[in-house]
């Protein structure tokens, strides 16, 4: 009779051959593994420098185009908007570097900007006294909070636009005023705001950025502000950076450009003249265009 003691023996013997049968095995395994993993480091890290070399070469090879852009532009944009009087909208979360390739642009092509003015977080406030403020100024009492930065949006367009019998000048001021626009540098004076919404007058609308979106989305507020300056015949620019971290520019195609030029680049120079160009076509025909790199985008209007 096989006694208790004897399985015990045996299972115990069966675990230690399984044991020493690992360990003899990883003896041999380990090393032939550890190569192959060596190996393969070794690789990994060959790619990353030929890569790092590669992006060392995009990096000047931008570079000099780059210097390239900024000695041709102003030959490419000297004097095409002469004399025009430009409107600027930006707001909350739009980088620095592109609102000074606008007005760098815009001031080589020796367009006249009346104001810049930037769109707040007040548009978006949670406070019912500051969304009741904003209903009364756009003259819709009833209007929801959600639909408070569309309905300012269109708004300004109205008053922006000379096809209405809205005072252009009222609006900014009333907007600016309460806090829901902000002026960028010294505010317009009296005489700047009678001259809001005459003939001739061209927008240009700058949203998107980097980082998480801000309170006050492009959808809200940029996007219905270009769409009803567009509806208006009002000639409008829509511009981003190249590396905006969430859409504006994208939206504003996706409805079409007819009458509205659109620039995704607007941090760059190359991105400057598109503007400029894409503006001169615009007032001059009617046709708008996007330009940049995203999209299918044209880097540039043709040049006459």
């Amino acid at each position: 009779m096989i006694s208790l003691r004897y399985h015990v023996v045996t299972i115990v013997a069966i675990f230690l051959a399984l044991a020493i049968g690992l360990l003899a095995g990883g003896a041999f395994v380990q090393p032939a593994l550890q190569e192959e993993l060596q190996n393969r480091t070794d690789a990994a890290e060959a790619r990353a420098e030929e890569l790092r070399g590669e992006i060392d070469d995009l990096h000047t090879e931008i570079s000099g185009l780059g210097a390239f852009a900024d000695a041709v532009t102003p030959m490419l944009t000297d004097g095409k908007l002469s004399g025009t009087p430009v409107v600027v909208v930006t707001q909350t979360g739009v980088e620095d570097g592109v609102l000074s390739e606008v007005q760098s642009s815009l001031a080589s092509a020796g367009a006249r900007v009346l104001t810049t003015v930037s769109a707040t977080d007040e548009l978006v406030s949670k406070d019912p006294a500051t969304q009741g403020q904003l209903a009364t100024i756009v003259g819709e009492p009833t209007a929801s909070a959600d639909e408070l930065p569309t309905l300012a949006a269109q708004a300004l367009a109205q008053g922006l636009s000379p096809s209405t019998s809205v005072v252009g000048g009222d609006v900014l001021d009333k907007l600016l005023s309460a806090g829901f626009l902000a002026p960028v540098g010294s505010g317009p004076s009296q005489s700047t705001l009678d001259e809001i919404g005459q003939p001739g007058q061209v927008v240009v609308v700058l949203s998107g950025g980097r980082g998480d979106e801000p309170p006050l989305a492009p959808e809200a507020f940029a996007v219905p502000l270009v769409t009803r300056l567009a509806e208006l015949n009002v000639p409008v620019a829509a511009g981003e950076s190249l590396l905006s971290d969430y859409p504006y520019v994208s939206l504003v195609r996706a409805d079409g450009t007819d009458g509205t030029v659109t620039v995704d680049d607007l941090d760059r120079t190359m991105g400057g003249a598109a503007l400029v160009l894409g503006l001169e076509d615009l007032i001059a025909t009617g046709d708008g265009g996007a330009y940049g790199v995203k999209d299918g985008a044209d880097p540039l209007p043709p040049v006459s």
